[in-house]
């Protein structure tokens, strides 16, 4: 009985201190991105790369691993998805996700940048 009743306490504290390490972490979709953030993801099902945008960095152009490469996105602030060659733009809303964002438009292999607030606001492309 000894045995046993270590063997569950030993299980138990390898499982709570996965969770407190994050070793167990939970589907990114479900907690959300911080309001004023973006997560762009370079895999599907929110994996791969990780690239945080911030509303405060206004404008942006995409860095190399993620220009033609968001294959999933978690938003938590309104921004504009930009393809500046032939123009497109889609508006993504807070609280708004992906997790194949590639395959569901084909736009996640043509952005090239991201901008906060309203689509409509974008008046003439960057050079």
């Amino acid at each position: 009985m000894n045995i046993r009743n270590s063997l569950i306490l030993i299980i138990s504290s390898i499982l709570v201190l996965s969770i407190i390490n994050g070793a167990l972490t939970s589907d990114p979709s479900c907690v959300g991105a911080p309001d004023g953030q973006v997560y762009l993801f370079s895999s599907w099902d929110f994996q791969g790369e990780r690239y945080v945008y911030n509303i405060s960095q206004g404008y942006l152009s995409l860095p190399d691993g993620f220009r033609n490469n968001v294959q999933s996105f978690i938003s938590g602030a309104d921004v504009c998805f930009v393809k500046w060659y032939p123009s497109e733009q889609y508006q993504i809303t807070s609280g708004e996700s992906h997790r194949n964002y590639a395959a569901l438009t084909n736009f996640g292999q043509r952005m090239d940048a991201i901008i906060h607030g309203n689509c409509s606001n974008i008046v003439c492309s960057s050079k």
